[in-house]
């Protein structure tokens, strides 16, 4: 793996899946370089898109108030990560994708899904039940 492959130490984000998907972010866009070129251009391309719609969504989920809305974003994030994850395998099944790089992510990419998951069972609570919980926190 090459030097731009690592991570700067500063924190990309304050809020924590933002921050990892950053961190996956950079990995991917380095190790999409390596890819051969008509793959690059293919699903290198989509996989840098689908991450940054991501992203994107993420944090405009973050300020959207309890309800349908973020619901809808929390569950378009999570659609959009699972297709993530299977054009990421899909790189790694076709020699894009070096073993060594997937394995740097797999951790980053559970921590996502775990947050993801609490996120959309938060989410899926009627806003009253939200509000209790939060007067707890």
């Amino acid at each position: 793996m090459t030097e731009q492959n690592q991570l700067p130490p500063q924190c990309f984000s304050a809020i924590p899946i933002v921050h990892e998907l950053t961190c996956v972010y950079i990995t991917l866009h380095n190790a999409i370089r390596e890819f051969p070129k008509l793959e690059r251009y293919s699903i290198g391309v989509s996989i840098e898109q689908i991450l940054l719609d991501c992203i994107k969504q993420t944090f405009l989920a973050t300020v959207i108030p309890p309800g349908s809305q973020k619901l809808h974003f929390v569950g378009m994030v999570s659609a959009q990560f699972d297709t993530l994850k299977l054009f990421i395998r899909i790189s790694v099944d076709t020699n894009c994708l070096c073993e060594k790089t997937y394995v740097k992510l797999l951790p980053h990419l559970g921590s996502i899904g775990a947050m993801l998951g609490g996120w959309l069972r938060d989410a899926q609570k009627p806003s009253g039940q939200i509000q209790k919980l939060n007067q707890y926190h």
